[in-house]
């Protein structure tokens, strides 16, 4: 019987896609179940529809109980998080698996230690990560310590090679069969083909305001990009943003009402442009290049996984990265992207990924 193993994974969607390869390759030597929030647990159940997975309750009081009872029910023998939270680890704790593997609190780990706010979570965590360890009762029974200038995809390599194994990146991650688009897109990707043409897509979401560039520059750059080279390009319009009706032929509104259609349509084209957001997170573990456009997050730690991707951004605000919580009066570090940046990003990944 192999060893169980209970992968925490609390944070967002994005963060969430960062996580496959790990369960995948943990899948070979552990029986593996994630504990994820239900928005993850329905893209887990698409992409990796062998793994088992509890959905964790709203709130951590709910789910500190549901890892006591639940969890611990299923009794892990090791628990891992690839993030430096003490709600994490009280969690781990609770399941009562012998061996805790995780990052704790200190300014190492911890994401923005610059800000306030965030500073003072680390001294809470640290305190009650401390108190634990002093009763002889520590949230994590093994430590791990992440290099500053790493990606947060490399904490996860970490836990790998803690766990024995090594942690393969090559894309794709998941195998993905494509099923057939809408009948524009499916059109204009078979002409685009046939002509030879690249086919790119434009996703202008994102989770919060503090990662969506203006959808007026994105009108601009369909303008000034795609349409003067004529360029297919697929628009995914989303609940929480809208682009305005295209006047060009080569350029269709697609809509993806699930992580299924989004994976077919983002199998389907050569490029993505997007906000920092799931939907570039999901074209680079398909092994698309990407160009991200970066907000209050930090691209040193959260751009999609590939070196043919390219990111636009700038360090203009003091408090950059505020980690979502914008400390300013409007959004500086969206409105200091000039639409020339992202145009320069554009034809250097179409130039890079042809050559």
């Amino acid at each position: 019987m192999r060893p169980r193993l209970l992968v925490l994974e609390l944070h967002h969607l994005g963060d969430a896609v960062l996580a496959i390869p790990f369960l995948r390759e943990a899948a070979e030597r552990y029986e593996v179940a994630a504990y994820v929030t239900p928005s993850t647990a329905g893209m887990l159940r698409t992409f990796l529809p062998d793994l088992q997975i509890f959905e964790a309750a709203e709130g951590w009081k709910a789910r500190w109980r549901q890892c006591r009872t639940q969890l611990r029910a299923w009794e892990p023998d090791a628990t891992v998080s690839a993030w430096s939270d003490t709600r994490v680890h009280i969690a781990a704790r609770l399941t009562r698996a012998r061996r805790r593997i995780g990052f704790p609190v200190s300014k190492v780990n911890y994401y923005a230690t610059h800000l306030g706010w965030r500073l003072r979570r680390l001294w809470a965590g640290w305190v009650i990560e401390f108190a634990a360890l002093f009763i002889g009762d520590p949230l994590l029974t093994e430590n791990v310590f992440r290099d500053p200038e790493s990606r947060h995809l490399e904490n996860w390599v970490q836990l790998a090679k803690r766990l024995g194994f090594s942690l393969p990146l090559r894309t794709p991650w998941f195998p993905w069969k494509s099923s057939e688009l809408p009948g524009d897109a499916q059109k204009l990707i078979r002409e685009a083909k046939a002509a030879g043409k690249p086919v790119w897509a434009l996703h202008a979401g994102g989770r919060l305001p503090t990662k969506r560039w203006p959808v007026k520059r994105y009108v601009a750059i369909l303008q000034e990009f795609f349409a003067t080279r004529d360029l297919p390009v697929l628009i995914i319009q989303g609940p929480d943003t809208t682009i305005p009706m295209p006047q060009a032929s080569s350029q269709v509104m697609v809509e993806t009402t699930s992580h299924r259609e989004l994976a077919d349509l983002l199998s389907g084209i050569d490029y993505l442009l997007a906000n920092d957001s799931y939907s570039g997170h999901l074209a680079a573990a398909l092994g698309k290049p990407v160009v991200t456009i970066f907000g209050s997050g930090n691209p040193a730690w959260f751009a999609p996984f590939g070196d043919r991707n390219q990111v636009v951004w700038k360090d203009t605000c003091p408090y950059h990265p505020c980690i979502d919580r914008c400390q300013m009066p409007s959004y500086v570090c969206l409105a200091s992207v000039s639409e020339s940046e992202v145009l320069s990003a554009l034809s250097e990944i179409s130039d890079k990924t042809t050559s």
